[in-house]
């Protein structure tokens, strides 16, 4: 992990030079981090302590969610800027969807006219404290594997995803379709068309990630993780299942951007099970 860390870092260093991005507020970050750091740190020293090496290995995973929150954000913002000359993908990954059967416009509508689609778009903003779940409770409760898993899965599907990112930029369906956006996905278009502008970059929150989708790569990372807690199982699955539903439903995400965030996350949780058995080992 201080491997992939270094690197990263030094990704985003060179990224950030090369495309002229700014971080205002540099230095309260990295007083935020660290403190947030020193924490958590006496957790696992205190499992250590007591001789728990399994609580002390899954906590020791608590500083690294802390630091790969930070670096990743910074990948998004260099892979956006990277991919500013290519054209965005909107019409093309329309036109795709409509090739393989599915339309997203129509599935808009059927959500928003029952009770049932309109429960379905409401889990679209779950996703957040479900994901939140799958990590903290292996990592607060001694499930040393599953929180590694979570470490490492985000690692390997942000280097396969933000590459993809940066070839294949685009807005959403509600761009792609000529539809009436929403709140949120105005504010997250403007902040796609601010990161792909000319000029210097200032650095802020993003949501600005449509192909592959991460919406459906970490609902489907959440029933890996929480699988262990057989009591969750079908709540969880049901409730991953609909928030990769809502993805569409809601108009969010393009049916390839689906598909794309499928096979990133099969191909995130195979590299990550195997690097577990060599680590293991």
């Amino acid at each position: 992990m201080a491997s992939v860390g270094a690197v990263f870092l030094a990704i985003s260093f060179v990224g950030y030079r090369l495309t002229s991005v700014r971080l205002s507020y540099s230095a309260s970050l990295l007083v935020g981090v660290l403190f947030l750091t020193f924490i958590v740190l006496p957790l696992p020293a205190y499992w250590q302590e007591k001789g728990r090496r399994e609580l002390r290995d899954a906590a020791l995973t608590l500083p690294w969610f802390l630091f790969l929150k930070v670096v990743l954000s910074f990948i998004v913002v260099v892979s956006g800027r990277s991919g500013m000359g290519i054209g965005l993908k909107d019409e093309y990954f329309a036109h795709l969807d409509q090739s393989l059967g599915v339309n997203v416009p129509s599935m808009m509508a059927w959500a928003s006219q029952n009770w049932f689609g309109r429960l379905i778009d409401r889990s679209y903003s779950l996703l957040t404290p479900l994901l939140l779940a799958s990590f903290f409770l292996p990592a607060l409760t001694g499930r040393a594997r599953q929180a590694r898993f979570f470490i490492t899965a985000n690692v390997v599907a942000f280097t396969i995803g933000m590459p993809l990112f940066a070839l294949f930029p685009a807005v959403g369906p509600w761009y792609g379709f000529h539809l009436a956006a929403t709140a949120s996905q105005a504010a997250c278009q403007r902040d796609l068309f601010f990161l792909r502008a000319d000029g210097f970059y200032t650095m802020h929150s993003l949501g600005v990630v449509c192909f592959p989708s991460f919406h459906v790569i970490w609902a489907i990372f959440a029933v890996i993780l929480l699988w262990y807690l057989k009591a969750l199982r079908i709540p969880v699955v049901i409730l991953s299942g609909m928030i990769i539903l809502s993805t569409m439903t809601g108009g969010w995400h393009y049916f390839v951007d689906v598909l794309a965030g499928i096979l990133v996350a099969g191909i995130s949780i195979a590299i990550s099970r195997t690097l577990d058995r060599w680590y293991s080992q």
